[in-house]
């Protein structure tokens, strides 16, 4: 009887351990990193919890990726996006309120409303000022610029309006001539003026970059949000990866 007592009470005892291991560590609200589990939007340093997978996503790429921010609520949301965009927040949907039918290849929803993947005529349906130029699709203003040829669907050519909005550049001039041809870059350098480079660009640093962030691991230009996904972070050239544009465009 007594070494059964104690095979049990082992028993019990190991239990209690894995139970112990299992359970996930908690972090103070607003501060887990992307990536990290989350249980809904407030426990994110980027006020975004991906709605499908519960794990902090940045506000923007989550629109594509994830169906949205939002994990345990009903429907997903763009609100840390609109934030970041300097947007109002998106106003709660009218009780039955039917929706308008759409126009022949638009949204069919007021201007400037159409969520991230939603259909759309023009850049001016998007909430992000961008319908992608292949895809007739609203998409992120820097992430359409690699993925979809840029903005401006319905246009002659692509443009990357919103994205210059982002970054606090001014609007490209109308029908202004290419550049001229950059000279041959220096190693792992852009060869163009400090802070001019495109996104997807070589670049030696982050100072290179339009976008203020040189992918950590591929020595091109990238979103500054989307490099913390994708790339390790930015600061290619450097010891260790940073956030920091990621920081300056969250305010």
């Amino acid at each position: 009887m007594a070494k059964l007592t104690l095979f049990r009470a082992i028993v019990v005892a190991n239990l209690a351990l894995f139970a112990t291991a299992a359970v996930l560590p908690r972090v103070p609200a607003g501060t887990q990193f992307i990536t990290g589990p989350c249980a809904s939007d407030a426990d994110c340093a980027s006020e975004c919890c991906g709605f499908r997978t519960g794990k902090c996503a940045g506000a923007i790429i989550a629109q594509e990726r994830d169906g949205g921010c939002g994990f345990g609520s009903g429907t997903p949301n763009d609100n840390a996006a609109r934030k970041l965009r300097g947007q109002a927040p998106a106003a709660a949907p009218a009780a039955g309120a039917p929706a308008p039918a759409p126009a022949a290849g638009g949204s069919g929803k007021p201007p400037g409303t159409q969520f991230i993947t939603g259909p759309c005529g023009g850049d001016g349906d998007c909430a992000s000022g961008c319908c992608g130029f292949r895809t007739g699709k609203c998409a992120g203003a820097i992430i359409a610029q690699e993925r979809d040829g840029g903005c401006g669907f319905g246009n002659a050519t692509p443009n990357d309006d919103a994205a210059r909005k982002l970054r606090g550049q001014a609007p490209a001039a109308p029908g202004a001539a290419p550049a001229p041809a950059a000279p041959a870059p220096p190693a792992g350098g852009s060869g163009k003026p400090p802070g001019t480079q495109f996104i997807t660009g070589p670049c030696g640093g982050d100072g290179d970059c339009a976008s203020g962030c040189c992918g950590f691991r591929t020595g091109k230009c990238a979103g500054a949000i989307i490099a913390q996904e994708r790339d390790g972070g930015c600061g290619f050239g450097n010891a260790t990866p940073n956030d920091d544009a990621a920081k300056k465009l969250r305010g």
